[in-house]
């Protein structure tokens, strides 16, 4: 998936599980409008070393698992990034009204298997 980073979280802790968030924002094009959604990304182990807040506002390409867990008869899903490839002198134009949007745009695989 590929957009623009919104934010990345500090550094948070839960007895011996150590992660941070980091927040995606994609854009696409719908009858001459802009639509954007939001995506939160969880992210733990040796991939934290990977975020840098230099990569806050960058165009970004994420890599990742969907998780889900049952918990008290609750399920809980997250997106688990375990690869994140950015450009740090990335080109992000401003709209009038100071919305980022992307200029990257995702490449499609020509064996993608995916119905959507």
């Amino acid at each position: 998936m590929t957009g623009v980073v919104e934010s990345i979280t500090p550094i948070q802790e839960r007895g011996n599980f150590t992660w941070r968030n980091l927040m995606l924002k994609t854009a696409k094009e719908v009858k001459g409008e802009t639509y954007y959604d939001y995506y939160e990304f969880q992210v733990s182990g040796k991939n934290l070393d990977t975020l840098s807040e230099s990569s806050v506002g960058c165009n970004a390409e994420i890599f990742f698992n969907i998780r889900s867990r049952e918990y008290n008869g609750k399920y809980y899903t997250n997106l688990a990034m375990w690869k994140m490839t950015y450009e740090p002198s990335a080109t992000v134009e401003k709209k009038s009204n100071n919305q980022m949007v992307s200029q990257a745009t995702a490449p499609v695989a020509a064996d993608d298997d995916l119905p959507f």
